[in-house]
């Protein structure tokens, strides 16, 4: 992991209760150290809000920091802007195929969630319909111009756009897209391997119509939203990387509502009564707070108290943070609450065993371009080189585990013994 002080400067100005004391430790522009900050930034997801909280509080920083952080906003506000527009396109496209298309994450968090859409990165849109209307919806979209190789008509399928572009890691994030994604689902919870998550199947009855800088869609009730946001920062946590932004804008939502008990009493209906559900929100809530020290709502603190184990409380005062912090593309680090959220012996192994010996390194290179012999080539080294990067970061995490489950092992024995200490 790179040097933290710098993101644990970015977490503070973005905290509940904002602290700039540190801003002057932020490297060099043109430094190494700042090379690698500025990618985690991006990645993160935090570039954006960081800029914003920098703007809202008068915080002054060097010239060329300034200059840097304004040029993603006014690249990402053009990219925003024709997002908004293909989101309009496609809403228009949905109804006149008869399908009742509702947007999930995206442009629909702002305002509970983010302020403005301008000031996140958006990579993709998502879209629940139906299992009824997937057929329809997906005629939809080749009608738009987007394919997918196969139709999954009981979970999620990934609808792209043609593109002749090579991705590479010099990539600027912020410009517009080179190719489009649409990701259709038909459940708020995709089938999981190792675990079974209970979410309602009734999310599209509580549809409400949504507003955002004149593009107008469907959106989900506010308690599914933050149902959706939950479930989606918990899914990537079972992987080795997340992005922070989430978990700040679940916190955003979190101080906008913290007294509207009505509010949180419906999530928890809609979340149900599992020891699952529970804990899965104990996990995020409790991220979020130690990320941003937001404070949590009464009757969402009552609920999940009982569902934090100390193993899993734990990790969160020992682990949480700086995994939440770590480089892309992550950690193993979050291998050690698995037991947490995966009591069968037999499917822990198994997803122990993926985490450890992955057979096949997700790809974000989007679809092959369809070209010739030159461009295929193209495509192949680019691939070649995003495996090969995955693979070196894997294995240093692999060599680093051992002294991290040392450490493991020994914050579970001090909690322990504190805990036997209080008791006897």
């Amino acid at each position: 992991m790179t040097d933290p002080c710098p993101k644990r400067v970015v977490l503070s100005a973005l905290s509940h209760a904002p602290d700039f004391s540190g801003i002057q430790i932020l490297p060099r522009l043109n430094s190494n150290a700042s090379h690698i900050f500025q990618c985690w930034l991006d990645r993160s997801g935090l570039a954006l809000g960081f800029f914003r909280q920098l703007q809202n509080h008068n915080i002054a920083i060097p010239k060329d920091w300034h200059q840097a952080l304004e040029q993603r906003w006014l690249k990402n506000t053009e990219r925003m802007q024709g997002m908004l527009a293909e989101a309009q396109h496609l809403h228009n496209t949905f109804r006149s195929f008869a399908v009742t298309a509702v947007c999930l994450k995206g442009f629909t968090l702002t305002p509970d969630f983010c302020d403005d859409p301008f000031v996140r990165h958006q990579v993709d849109f998502d879209f629940l319909v139906a299992p009824s209307s997937v057929h329809a919806a997906a005629e939809a979209l080749r009608f738009c111009g987007y394919s997918a190789a196969r139709l999954n008509e009981e979970g999620e399928t990934c609808f792209r756009t043609a593109s002749q572009h090579i991705p590479s890691a010099n990539d600027d994030l912020y410009v517009p897209q080179a190719q489009r994604q649409v990701d259709l689902h038909t459940s708020i919870w995709e089938p999981c391997a190792w675990l079974r998550v209970e979410v309602p199947q009734d999310c599209l009855k509580y549809a409400r119509p949504h507003s955002n800088h004149g593009m107008e869609c469907l959106s989900l009730s506010l308690e599914d939203k933050f149902l959706v946001q939950v479930l989606h920062a918990f899914r990537h946590a079972l992987h080795p990387w997340l992005r922070v932004s989430w978990l700040l804008e679940i916190g955003k939502c979190l101080d906008k509502h913290q007294e509207n008990t009505t509010l949180w009493n419906r999530v928890i209906h809609r979340a149900g009564s599992t020891h699952l559900a529970k804990s899965i929100f104990g996990f995020v809530l409790g991220l979020v707070h130690r990320l941003f020290h937001t404070p949590i709502p009464a009757p969402l603190g009552l609920w999940t108290e009982n569902a934090i184990t100390v193993s899993l409380r734990v990790w969160l005062d020992h682990f949480g943070v700086d995994w939440a912090l770590c480089d892309w593309p992550g950690s193993l680090n979050n291998l050690f609450f698995a037991c947490d959220f995966i009591p069968d012996p037999d499917l822990r192994k198994q997803y122990v065993r993926s985490r450890l010996l992955p057979g096949k390194a997700p790809l974000s290179l989007g679809s092959r371009p369809k070209a010739g012999a030159p461009k295929f080539l193209q495509w192949q080294a680019a691939r070649l080189r995003y495996v090969a990067q995955r693979a070196a970061a894997h294995l240093k995490d692999l060599l680093a585990l051992p002294w991290q489950s040392f450490r493991w092992r020994r914050a579970l024995e001090s909690s322990r013994r504190l805990t036997f200490d209080a008791t006897g």
